[in-house]
């Protein structure tokens, strides 16, 4: 088991873990005009705190883990850090199919120029997140599609921004033989 206390390269990491959350709640604005940057922010920021799950569950050697997460890295994509936190059990079946839902609705804004929250794909996807559904409470019949994907990807947030602490507490140790 880990060092319940955090070492000096950790508790910076977990400031500056709180610091984007503060500036994700900043930028994933339910008043925000623009469909595009609601649908790019929420993922771009679930894909920070996965890569920091994979971070604190990993062995304390930068460089080495940096190599796997860097974007031409083995897991330096939103969808192999989705499916390595779950192979990893840092992640359950629900969550890691919300992601790779968000993920979907993501990757849609970003190579359709008119993409939209009305989309019948984007529509689907949307109303078949369940996490926030199973786990608190059924949304209200007149939610809208993008009311659904913030309040999920928010949900998925407050989910994901434990899981660092709880795969530091398993966090792998190198082996001391060859």
């Amino acid at each position: 088991m880990a060092n319940p206390l955090l070492s000096e390269e950790e508790a910076e990491r977990y400031f500056q873990r709180h610091e984007m959350l503060l500036e994700f709640s900043r930028l994933f604005d339910y008043g925000e005009a623009s469909d595009r940057a609601v649908a790019i922010v929420g993922p771009a920021f679930l894909d920070t705190l996965l890569s920091e799950a994979l971070v604190e569950f990993m062995i304390e050697n930068r460089t080495e883990v940096n190599k796997l997460l860097q974007p031409d890295g083995p897991l330096g994509t939103y969808g192999s850090r989705v499916t390595a936190c779950y192979c990893l059990g840092l992640t359950g079946k629900i969550v890691t199919s919300d992601l790779r839902l968000v993920g979907k609705i993501r990757n849609r804004f970003a190579h359709d120029i008119r993409a939209d929250f009305s989309d019948s794909k984007i529509s689907q996807w949307c109303r078949a997140l369940r996490w926030h559904k199973e786990f608190f409470a059924v949304p209200p019949p007149d939610a809208t599609d993008r009311d659904l994907f913030q309040v999920g990807v928010n949900q998925l947030v407050s989910h994901l921004t434990a899981i660092p602490g709880v795969a530091r507490l398993s966090k792998r140790s190198e082996v001391l033989h060859t």
